[in-house]
């Protein structure tokens, strides 16, 4: 039997840490070892290979030829030990780690776990609310869901759903400006109400605009809130108007906590969208997440349908402010 020749292990892992990043410190993070202990690591495998595999300019490094050719070997070998090693400890029947958009996360996916429980009891669950992309490479995540134009870097996106925007708040605020004489009926009439804002005010703007409400310059008052999922929580105490979607409202208003004011709903630019490197693809436990969600995804418009049609049987007709008729999308 012939003997296997490799080069040093080390090496071999600093090398693809550093390949994969396109640097060393990054490298040296996610190896836990000091930037120089990379450097003295890839020069001795250089050494060792006869032949650069970096050319560094300054304090940037790029793949040679020859480096280039040697990285998706390394990569795919190490995802091979790692997925090994984890079968052996028994770590794929493990927690399922889901980075989620928090809004999202409250306001939809928690609400529909137990399916998921109840068809795969053998998989933990773990949830870490976050808005921002996930850094596979240093975060212990198996699976994300963003909320954004999709085309994120290094990863596969997979679109879940889109969405429609309305305005949408309390009944007791329909009530109350009625009686203070300032009833909301047509868009343009927001402008007499506190406007409740996600992140930014461009959004409402936006919406403004759709609705052919001109010198929108009020549009920019009202508190600015981190999270979607705040904004509608304010809506709902009657503290304003928000805009809504259908993943996020459509629960608060089927059982009555939020209304919408107008038929006029308008496409979100953005998505929910599915992010996972490609070695999750090949765990159990992500690819029945993936199915799963999938699944609810594909439920969500005939959802959509009963609960609107559940949330217009409870709002009484008076209560409900006229629909402007250009462009009805309301299903």
């Amino acid at each position: 039997m012939s003997i296997r020749r490799l080069p040093p292990l080390n090496a071999l892992r600093a090398f693809e840490a550093a390949a994969r990043h396109g640097n060393f410190s990054r490298a040296a993070a996610e190896l836990h070892v000091t930037h120089a202990a990379i450097s003295h690591q890839v020069r001795a495998l250089e050494e060792e290979a006869g032949v650069a595999l970096f050319r560094r300019t300054g304090r940037a490094v790029v793949l040679t030829d020859a480096g280039r050719s040697l990285l998706p070997v390394l990569s795919l070998a190490f995802d091979q030990i790692a997925e090994g090693w984890a079968q052996v400890r028994g770590e794929e029947g493990g927690p399922l780690t889901v980075s989620v958009e928090p809004s999202f996360a409250a306001r939809w996916l928690v609400l529909r776990l137990g399916r998921f429980n109840r068809a795969h009891p053998d998989i933990d669950l773990r949830l870490m609310p976050s808005s921002a992309a996930t850094d596979f490479d240093l975060q212990d995540v198996d699976i994300g869901i963003l909320y954004g134009l999709g085309g994120w870097e290094n990863v596969t996106c997979e679109r879940l759903f889109e969405a429609t925007v309305y305005p949408v708040c309390a009944p007791s605020l329909l009530q109350a400006a009625e009686a203070a004489g300032k009833p909301i009926r047509t868009p343009d009439d927001l402008r007499f109400h506190t406007l409740l804002h996600e992140e930014t005010t461009a959004h409402w703007k936006s919406w403004l605009d759709a609705a052919g409400v001109r010198n929108t310059r009020w549009a920019s008052r009202g508190p600015l809130f981190v999270e979607a999922s705040l904004a509608l929580q304010a809506a709902a105490a009657g503290q304003g108007v928000a805009l809504g979607n259908d993943p996020l409202a459509m629960t608060d208003l089927s059982e009555g906590r939020l209304v919408r004011l107008f038929d006029l709903e308008t496409p979100d630019d953005e998505a929910y969208w599915l992010v996972y490197p490609e070695r999750s693809a090949r765990k159990a436990k992500v690819q029945a997440f993936r199915t799963w969600m999938r699944e609810e995804a594909g439920l969500l418009p005939a959802e959509i349908k009963m609960l609107k049609a559940r949330a217009r049987a409870k709002t009484p007709a008076r209560e409900r402010a006229k629909a402007p008729k250009p462009d009805p999308q309301d299903s």
